[in-house]
């Protein structure tokens, strides 16, 4: 049972555009395993869903330490001593450095839900639109599968300097069929970077998808991408919601 209908109500309708043509996105997906589904929410929807993420959330700085993948809050990141931050830095660069590093905003929209750590944010009402039949049917049917039955989320925020090596996604400890990017970042021009890009096994890019408002990058796990680093002029952060359908 839902805690949150009729809170928001512009999101009672549900998330996607009716207007999208499913069939079309199915076969494009099915010749290549990847797209970018443009104008995929309803517009006032992504609007909304926009004010949400520049509103104030429990942001935590997500990136990769020597024990594994780590989420600092702000307030503790704001806090350490000039040393402490030095020795961050060192780690952080060797790892970078060595492989698969990332740094960025995120907030664990499921985790949160669950925890109740945002109870006015309406990034509550989407983990459960995300986990209903409107979004996961044509999900499903746009991806060719018909195995997903959950929708893991998180909202992220790129900010200059921000970015996420190169991974496949990958996991041993759940089933991963399609990842997904909800990009809700306005005005967002090629040039800020914070690109998404896809990668062959001869580390070639065979596809580059800017973020642009309003628009849902799908693609098939495993796959090598990434996420270049959002550039020193850019004027505002690169937000999404993001995640995986998965069993």
């Amino acid at each position: 049972m839902s805690r949150y209908a009729k809170r928001w109500p512009v999101l009672d309708g549900g998330l996607l555009d009716p207007k999208l043509d499913v069939d079309s996105l199915a076969r494009e997906f099915a010749r290549t395993g990847r797209l970018q589904i443009v104008d995929a929410l309803r517009p006032e929807v992504a609007h909304f869903l926009h004010r949400a993420l520049t509103e104030d959330l429990p942001w935590s700085l997500a990136w990769r330490s020597r024990a594994g993948h780590r989420k600092t809050p702000l307030d503790q990141w704001s806090a350490m001593t000039t040393d402490e931050r030095a020795a961050w830095q060192a780690e952080f660069d060797e790892l970078a450095r060595g492989g698969f590093q990332f740094l960025y905003l995120s907030y664990m929209m499921i985790t949160g839900y669950m925890n109740g750590e945002a109870p006015d944010s309406p990034l509550n009402r989407v983990v459960e639109l995300v986990n209903r039949g409107d979004w996961l049917e044509p999900m499903r049917a746009i991806i060719g599968d018909s195995r997903p039955r959950r929708t893991q989320c998180q909202a992220t925020r790129y900010r200059p300097g921000d970015f996420l090596s190169l991974h496949n996604d990958f996991s041993p400890d759940e089933t991963r069929y399609a990842a997904y990017v909800i990009n809700l970042g306005r005005d967002w021009r090629t040039d800020q970077g914070g690109l998404l890009q896809l990668l062959d096994d001869q580390d070639r890019v065979i596809e580059t998808m800017v973020p642009r408002f309003n628009t849902i990058n799908l693609f098939r796990t495993p796959s090598l991408h990434c996420v270049s680093p959002v550039a020193c002029h850019a004027t505002g952060s690169r937000l999404a919601i993001t995640g995986w359908l998965m069993d």
